[in-house]
């Protein structure tokens, strides 16, 4: 790999933004290649805005990703992936789960739609219902949805299976349901020929 793979998480206090890149750049470690992370909490314990920047490569210097470097964002929550998609390189990927989180989300009058509309404008945007894929797995079932989806994403650089094991060590005994959710977020995309290589534009799951 030259140079690293940029991956921004977004989304707000408690839906485990920071757990989430971590168990990426476990994997990662795992798989033989380099990480740097960089956590902004912000006011995560009042359910503010919390990022995780993830640069995945060879050799990676730092952590810090500048506006315009982002190769992957994954949006947790639909606000947070629209704060953030300015920092999408040009031929970035976002993948971003449907919800609105309280209380901000709440006063979205149109109920998200707006926001929906701006994300699907974008090349390379998918939006998802993670929660539905994460069945009996609840708000970490999303997360493992979510990385799924990633993971299935042409030029991504860790393997599903590094992934997996990871979220299996992570979660020891109940890591059924997680992985469940995860190869949900995988066959997602097989079923509409998302999968490595075939990631179309502007496109609604």
């Amino acid at each position: 790999m030259m140079g690293s793979y940029n991956i921004l998480f977004a989304g707000v206090g408690g839906q485990g933004v920071i757990s989430a890149a971590g168990t990426l750049a476990r994997s990662a470690i795992a798989s033989g290649l380099d990480v740097r992370m960089y956590g902004s909490y912000g006011m995560a314990q009042r359910g503010g805005s919390v990022s995780a920047h993830l640069r995945i490569g060879e050799k990676v210097l730092n952590a810090r990703i500048e506006k315009g470097e982002v190769h992957m964002l994954i949006g947790l929550e639909l606000i947070e992936a629209a704060r953030w998609a300015p920092f999408l390189s040009p031929e970035g990927v976002l993948i971003a789960n449907d919800e609105l989180i309280p209380p901000v989300g709440m006063m979205i009058k149109d109920g998200g739609a707006g926001l929906r509309e701006l994300l699907r404008s974008l090349q390379g945007a998918v939006i998802l219902d993670a929660g539905k894929l994460s069945g009996p797995a609840g708000s970490r079932g999303v997360n493992a949805a979510l990385l799924g989806a990633a993971s299935s994403v042409k030029g991504f650089p860790v393997k599903a299976g590094y992934i997996g094991s990871c979220i299996r060590e992570e979660a020891a005994g109940k890591s059924g349901p997680l992985l469940d959710a995860f190869r949900n977020g995988m066959e997602y995309f097989r079923k509409r020929g998302l999968m490595r290589g075939k990631l179309l534009p502007k496109t609604k799951l």
